[in-house]
């Protein structure tokens, strides 16, 4: 079964390939920043048509993925989402935060990833966070 997926960069040449790498996987949504972000998790809520997966940009305009994932999580909270139905989300930065990043994946996020990503490795990751087999 096809996952839905949403991707979240500001820069299209990301956007792009991560949209190329993860089309075969699943319906992609792309956004531009952390705002559209909360709109786009939020749509898909209320249409009953929820996102398997987040691939989330750290640095990004207006609100940063780590403000956007926060957010995702109070949502998912307030809404009474069972913690083993949340979204997975993989923030994926360009800048070594190795520190922060290990927070954000004990604490909301299923794993981090450095950039340029490299797609096996994206793979992987998805697979072993359990949306693919």
């Amino acid at each position: 079964m096809k996952k839905k997926i949403l991707i979240a960069d500001d820069e299209p040449t990301n956007r792009i390939i991560l949209h190329r790498m993860l089309s075969c996987y699943g319906d992609c949504d792309v956004v531009v920043d952390g705002t559209e972000v909360i709109d786009a998790f939020v749509m898909a809520l209320e249409e009953n048509t929820p996102y398997d997966l987040i691939c989330l940009d750290i640095m990004m305009p207006i609100m940063t993925g780590c403000e956007a994932l926060k957010k995702i999580r109070e949502i998912e909270h307030s809404m009474a989402i069972n913690p083993v139905d949340r979204v997975s989300v993989i923030m994926i930065t360009a800048v070594d935060k190795t520190n922060e990043l290990i927070e954000l994946t004990e604490d909301s996020c299923a794993s981090y990833m450095m950039k340029p990503i490299n797609k096996s490795t994206l793979i992987q990751r998805i697979t072993d966070i359990g949306l693919l087999s």
